[in-house]
């Protein structure tokens, strides 16, 4: 499988929350846990977004 950010070979993939993109670890650049069994990440490129940053960051409960 490929990393669609830096087309790295990944075994594991993470969704990106913003831009919804399969990303490798060394392209995730912050993650949160927002209930005991799920966990959110955001890209590098989508960090750089304010709108995108801030909706990860004010986000308290889970949504799909």
């Amino acid at each position: 499988m490929l990393c669609e950010r830096c087309s790295a070979d990944i075994f594991k993939n993470e969704v990106c929350r913003s831009c919804r993109r399969k990303i490798c670890f060394d392209c995730v650049k912050s993650s949160r846990r927002v209930s005991k069994t799920m966990r959110i990440v955001i890209c590098k490129d989508c960090w750089s977004k304010m709108p995108a940053r801030n909706v990860f960051k004010s986000m308290n409960v889970a949504t799909s």
